[in-house]
């Protein structure tokens, strides 16, 4: 893999404020310029003097102001792993805003880092959209001791399941030992719980030596609550808007909004040239609050293009949308925001409200039976833009799903309930793989959440080690306000160690083996039919029987036919059998060994014929 040539000389940097945002990760930071020197920048426009602080060395050594608001100096005797603070008119010293590590968390002193790393994944072609199963994991709950290298030595289970991609929760620097990685202060430092940034780039090389795509989830919405500095060194952050978890970054500021612009999509672009990741998925990308024209998020698409042009490099930009955006997936040059695909949820809460009618795990509103036929039919249920509200709506015609991403369960959908439960616990195993089934053999992009795949017993809480205790408590409250719905009397709360410790998956021999074989065998059989062609939107039919909980996907091509019945029901239901018409081999059937046959369907209940 090659990196974009740096277009702007190290040590001329009087033009770094018309750099494209693209090269901009070059400069900012401290960078090793030489075998014992380093090159320190830093975006302070409102800053009369910047110093550096090097821990166990000089001090106070000053900045030289520079055009943009940066400020720049070069110091010798100072190389890779040596710890420095910034302090602005002298102030306190404070970690750098694109500090590449935070060694002893986000409060202390910053690290220079020597990005020089021995990749081997040369031939890595990167992801296959058409192939897309797309696996989220929590690097601190995924292995017991919840490092990169450790996760490497599972990577061997997601093979032999079948996934072909994996999606991290975010790594960005957060205050305390864990969290979900939302609260992020330090964005171009993965957090020290996990590893160093060595130990990233080793646990990125090993998943694509097997096979495997690396997404990265980001936080461009706002800043974590804690550790948050920013304000020391400039306008990076909203006067004008705010949002529920931190600050809002400035990105519509008529004098300063450009230079924010240039920080936030230059660490786009860091993530995957530096670590080589093949895309990244941009949280909550509805909430990133921008007046100006163009949006933010379309010029994150339009630099990391252009980036990926330069080097020759795949790679996919994923919006959590919640719900389906009508322009988030259309090409730039055509209008749109020029993502690849983005998440849309309606396909999970239309789901879980068959199985618990009246119950609610997000602030939207879902109809028992009616919405899951819905989104089968058109794609969706919800429809929003990033400036317009969301609202119930149906299409003139179905859309193409092929860049959707649908689950059962998430990170939000299993953490955003008080005790943390995962679907198979709130409904049943039988339920669980039924609903599998409709997920994996859809045209839309699956995602499956870390355990889901052997219906893990562990629950998978919202945690948090901030230190300051109001802030814990503002967290505690928080819960209750944003999900009033919940009795949170009874889960452990997000300060307690035990939410952080008892979410770790554990092995695969703890949980379900027949849940792990079928989703094995879902996964196998999409890649065979989504390979040949059948197994897509414009070859598909779908039928629903509400008053029994009928589903069915009919795909047909060149006299082929592949048929999904499944069959979903809430635990009060009658589960009698029932019907439906089909012709050809069973492939896969859920409830095997079973009584049911090809044609007829128990409650929860999924079978799949070829014809």
């Amino acid at each position: 893999m090659a990196s974009e040539p740096n277009r702007t000389e190290p040590n001329n940097l009087s033009n770094l404020a018309e750099t494209p945002a693209r090269q901009w990760h070059h400069f900012v930071g401290a960078h090793c310029s030489g075998s014992n020197q380093t090159t320190f920048v830093v975006w302070a426009p409102l800053a009369k003097q910047v110093t550096v602080d090097i821990v166990d060395g000089p001090t106070g050594v000053p900045m030289k102001p520079q055009a943009g608001g940066y400020h720049r100096a070069v110091i010798d005797g100072v190389a890779a792993g040596a710890c420095y603070f910034y302090c602005v008119d002298g102030g306190p010293q404070r970690p750098d805003p694109a500090s590449r590590f935070q060694p002893q968390g986000v409060h202390g002193p910053s690290q220079v880092i020597d990005s020089e790393f021995d990749w081997t994944d040369q031939q890595w072609p990167g992801p296959d959209a058409k192939q897309l199963i797309v696996y989220e994991l929590h690097l601190g709950t995924f292995t017991q001791a919840g490092t990169y290298a450790a996760a490497i030595e599972r990577l061997s289970e997601l093979v032999e399941l079948g996934v072909t991609a994996i999606e991290l929760m975010p790594v960005a620097a957060a205050a305390g030992r864990w969290n979900w990685g939302y609260d992020g202060v330090a964005m171009f430092a993965p957090l020290d719980a996990y590893g160093t940034p060595a130990d990233f780039r080793r646990f990125v090389d090993a998943a694509h030596a097997a096979g495997l795509a690396v997404f990265l989830d980001v936080v461009y919405n706002h800043l974590g609550p804690e550790g948050n500095y920013l304000h020391d060194f400039g306008p990076y952050l909203s006067d004008k808007h705010n949002t529920v978890w931190g600050d809002a970054p400035n990105f519509d500021d008529p004098e300063h909004g450009d230079a924010v612009r240039r920080f936030f999509i230059a660490n786009a672009v860091y993530w995957l040239d530096e670590f080589h990741l093949d895309g990244l998925r941009v949280d909550a990308i509805h909430c990133m609050a921008d007046d100006r024209e163009p949006h933010v998020a379309a010029e994150i698409s339009a630099a990391v293009q252009q980036w990926s042009e330069s080097v020759s490099r795949n790679v996919m930009l994923i919006a959590e949308s919640n719900v389906y955006d009508p322009e988030m997936n259309v090409p730039l040059d055509q209008g749109g925001i020029g993502f690849d695909a983005m998440w849309c949820d309606d396909f999970l809460h239309s789901t879980f409200s068959v199985f618990r009618p009246g119950e609610q795990l997000c602030h939207r509103s879902y109809q028992p039976k009616t919405d899951l036929a819905h989104t089968l039919r058109h794609g969706y249920v919800y429809e929003g833009t990033l400036r317009q509200d969301r609202n119930r709506t149906t299409p003139k015609s179905p859309v193409d799903t092929n860049g959707l991403v649908y689950s059962i369960q998430n990170h939000d959908f299993i953490g955003n309930h008080p005790l943390g439960v995962r679907l198979h616990q709130l409904t049943s195993h039988d339920a669980h793989r039924a609903a599998a089934a409709l997920l994996m053999l859809s045209p839309a992009i699956p995602m499956l959440f870390m355990g889901e795949e052997f219906a893990c017993e562990k629950p998978f809480r919202f945690f948090v080690d901030f230190a300051d205790p109001n802030l814990r408590e503002a967290v505690v409250q928080g819960r209750r306000r944003e999900y009033p719905q919940h009795d949170w009397d009874s889960g452990v709360l997000p300060t307690d160690p035990k939410a952080f410790t008892s979410a770790k998956i554990g092995p695969i021999e703890a949980g379900n083996l027949q849940t792990w074989q079928w989703y094995r065998a879902l996964i196998a059989l999409r890649k065979t039919y989504r390979g040949s062609g059948l197994l897509d939107g414009s070859k598909l039919r779908t039928e629903t029987d509400l008053s029994s909980g009928l589903y069915i996907l009919r795909y047909s091509n060149d006299g082929q036919r592949l048929t999904v019945a499944v069959r979903l029901s809430a635990a009060t239901e009658p589960a009698e059998a029932i019907e439906y018409e089909t012709q050809g081999t069973v492939l896969l059937d859920s409830r095997e060994p079973t009584e049911a046959s090809a044609g007829t369907l128990l409650a929860n209940h999924a079978i799949v014929t070829l014809q």
